[in-house]
């Protein structure tokens, strides 16, 4: 505030000797004027008080401009409480003029006080930066006048004072609008002097700031007046420095493209400004990057002088935002491209097949591991993790020029291979089966795993969603037939996929449907052919569709949870029909699910499967594949101890096909041990087939268990089990999976002779 009010003294007080000499001129002429016996007295007094008045602003102000006042420590409001005292006395002095000659004077008399009280009133603007002197000082002298006029009585007067209270609003508006801006500028130029200060600290702080720095440059492009600042960042003496040519600074010391170089050539050369320009410098040997703002500067005439900016070491922002580019693109595991940048890299790889550029065409193979679940779930996250590393490095051996390698998510990886040649993509699908099919070692840990591929070749524009949709399709009909090789797209793939999704929805209603049956396929005992028992396989007959396999309606069955009541149905249709049978020798074989054992109370639903059936516990037998054995916890090693305890068998379904290892067969309560159907198939000629099944024979005989072949078919392989000693044998020479019907007609003939003859 007191800065306003220094601004308001200064104003008023230079135009205030304006005032005081109009003041002391008007006195001198009415007191001339006026100058009679019976006014004598007043207007000596009158005289003598305004030129004392007078003289004691004339002598305040000259003090004002000569600074005497400050020096002598007046404070402002000091003076600005003088200044309005002194017009406020000026005021009153000066509105005796018509209060004390008005009435009594004539009308040449009255038109001078008219005139000169007129001029008095507007004397008092010089003063209104002070608002509060401007109108005491006016004011009495308005009041004065007002009164005055009033007093005559006459109407023309009291016209005149009416047109003084219009004067009168004119003034005080007038002094009262001075006064605001007089205080407005004050305060513009109180920040202005605030933001002048502030600049000049930044400026100064710019020296040793741990960033930032000035520079400048001549018309030429050469440093000039360099500061201590920049010779620091640089690492070169200000000698150096001076007279160098600025882009000098910033010439790649290798081949890598960098775009801001080039644009602040453009800048510099155009003399144009620039803002936060990001350029690679070598300091020392180092490189940094240093992001620059410039503007060109100019003389009063326009002649372009050179340049002047602010330069910042980013290093670390650089740095940092490069490694966010990378994890954006990259996968952290396997340090590939991830799904994203191979998405973007196909949209590139579509645009310029779009484009008809020479040799655009392109191929795109979507991986996809056989059976990696099974690692996550027996071994852990860890080991999985491990193995997902060991791929990612035997498949960047085939990244090169013309192929991109990507991982998208869990166990899929994705090709660009700049090839559409259809011999080219099988070749390099060939490879990576073979590469990715060689055992892994992770934690003295053996582990085989394949792989299968979907090829899309894109010869024809289209877009990069399509041709990974087309990938994935081929990759998905890989997956249905097996997995362990590779399938070029074709438009037939579509249909198939679409039909797995309309099977997937008519799935759960097919139980209600009485679309489940179950079939039973005889086992038997080796050395004499005698029947042994049953193994309950599921059957879907589809309305449209007719009989779906297993293997397709089983997998959809546990993704879609379906699996469960499926299990139910089947465990309780199992064990009553079992009951029925005239030979209470028999056993049923019925398969139980791993989401079974993860998501069911399968110890109280075998429970109530017997209690229901009255089928002895001895007889059931439950098959559970190698790999839930693998992936048990304690609370699925508990729930496989209750079953025991009930008095059902367990066997080992698929016995091989795993990841297989000796401490579960011996930490489990395993009793019979399936030899999978795959190493049967090529005996008795493939010897290392039959060193493997004698292995597993004499391995179950060591550990009390027994052990059963699956998938007999011939002759040849029944002697050759026989011969290894292989205990219990299932297969379609015995007999293919029947409905109960033919079921019960085999149990009877079994009876009169052996099933492998009746069989024959």
């Amino acid at each position: 505030m007191e800065k306003v009010w220094l601004d308001q003294l200064d104003l008023s007080l230079r135009l205030a000797p304006f005032t005081i000499l109009t003041g002391v001129s008007v006195s001198i002429v009415v007191c001339f004027f006026f100058w009679e016996r019976q006014t004598m007295t007043y207007l000596v007094g009158q005289e003598l008080a305004v030129a004392g008045l007078g003289a004691f602003g004339l002598a305040g102000c000259v003090a004002w401009r000569k600074d005497r006042l400050l020096a002598r420590g007046v404070c402002v409001g000091t003076i600005r409480r003088r200044l309005i005292i002194i017009a406020a006395l000026g005021g009153i002095t000066l509105a005796s003029i018509p209060l004390m000659l008005f009435e009594a004077a004539g009308a040449e008399g009255r038109l001078l006080i008219a005139s000169t009280c007129a001029g008095l009133i507007a004397t008092g603007i010089c003063i209104g930066f002070v608002p509060a002197a401007g109108l005491v000082y006016s004011g009495g002298i308005i009041v004065g006048s007002f009164v005055a006029l009033a007093r005559t009585g006459e109407d023309f007067y009291l016209i005149v004072a009416v047109l003084l209270t219009i004067y009168t609003c004119f003034i005080v508006i007038t002094i009262v609008q001075i006064s605001r801006l007089v205080s407005l500028r004050a305060i513009v130029q109180i920040d202005l002097d605030r933001q002048r200060e502030l600049s000049g600290l930044l400026l100064n702080d710019f020296e040793q700031n741990a960033s930032d720095w000035l520079w400048e440059t001549d018309a030429a492009g050469l440093i000039r007046t360099p500061s201590n600042r920049f010779a620091e960042v640089t690492e070169l003496a200000r000698a150096e420095l001076q007279g160098l040519p600025f882009i000098k600074l910033f010439t790649p010391v290798d081949s890598e493209p960098v775009d801001s170089e080039q644009r602040l050539r453009l800048a510099l050369a155009e003399h144009r400004p620039f803002r936060r320009l990001r350029m690679p410098v070598i300091v020392d040997t180092d490189r940094r990057w240093w992001s620059l703002t410039g503007k060109p500067i100019h003389d009063a005439d326009g002649v372009f002088l050179g340049f002047r900016g602010v330069g910042s070491d980013v290093t670390l922002e650089h740095e940092y935002i490069a490694r966010l580019n990378y994890l954006a693109n990259h996968d952290v595991l396997t340090r590939l491209a991830n799904r994203r940048h191979f998405e973007e890299i196909v949209s590139e790889a579509e645009t310029r097949l779009a484009a008809g550029q020479p040799g655009a065409d392109y191929a795109v193979l979507c991986l996809d591991l056989d059976r990696f679940k099974q690692v996550n779930d027996t071994f852990g996250h860890s080991v999985g993790d491990e193995l997902l590393r060991q791929i990612g490095k035997r498949l960047t051996a085939f990244s090169g020029p013309d192929r991109t390698i990507a991982r998208f998510a869990g166990d899929e990886f994705a090709l660009l291979h700049a090839d559409s040649t259809l011999t080219a993509n099988a070749d390099l699908a060939e490879r990576i089966v073979a590469s990715l099919r060689q055992p892994y070692m992770i934690e003295d840990l053996y582990l085989n795993i394949d792989v299968s591929i979907g090829i899309a070749i894109a010869r024809m524009p289209t877009s990069a969603l399509e041709i990974l949709r087309q990938a994935d399709a081929a990759l998905y009909r890989m997956k249905s037939a097996g997995g362990g090789s590779y399938r070029v797209y074709d438009p037939s793939m579509d249909e198939h996929k679409e039909e797995r999704a309309t099977l997937m929805g008519e799935l759960r209603g097919a139980l209600e449907r009485g679309e489940f049956t179950l079939s039973y396929q005889p086992i038997v005992l080796s050395k004499t052919g005698k029947l042994h028992g049953f193994e309950a396989l599921m059957r879907w007959r589809h309305p449209v569709h007719g009989p779906v396999p297993p293997n397709e309606f089983i997998a959809l069955a546990e993704e879609t949870g379906t699996i469960i009541a499926l299990g139910e149905w089947g465990l309780f249709t199992a064990c009553c029909f079992a009951a029925s049978w005239p030979d209470r020798s028999l056993s049923v074989a019925v398969n139980i699910s791993t989401v079974q054992i993860r998501h069911t109370d399968l110890v109280d639903l075998v429970s109530r499967a017997l209690a229901v059936s009255k089928l002895e516990a001895s007889r059931l037998e439950l098959e559970i594949t190698e790999t839930a054995f693998l992936a048990a916890n304690k609370e699925t090693s508990a729930t496989l101890q209750q079953l025991r305890e009930l008095g059902v068998r367990l066997a080992l379904d698929d016995f091989g096909t795993g990841y297989s290892s000796l401490s579960y067969l011996r930490e489990l309560p395993i009793d019979k041990i399936k030899i999978d159907r795959s190493f049967i198939i090529d005996l008795p000629h493939k010897t290392s087939d039959v060193s493997i099944v004698k292995t597993i024979v004499e391995l179950g005989r060591t550990l009390k268990m027994t052990t059963i072949a699956e998938g007999v078919e011939t002759r040849a392989q029944l002697d050759c089990l026989r011969q290894i000693g292989c205990p219990e044998l299932q297969g379609y020479l015995f007999g293919p999976p029947a409905d109960e019907h033919s079921t019960l007609a085999l149990i009877k003939q079994s009876d009169q002779r052996p099933v492998s003859l009746v069989a024959g």
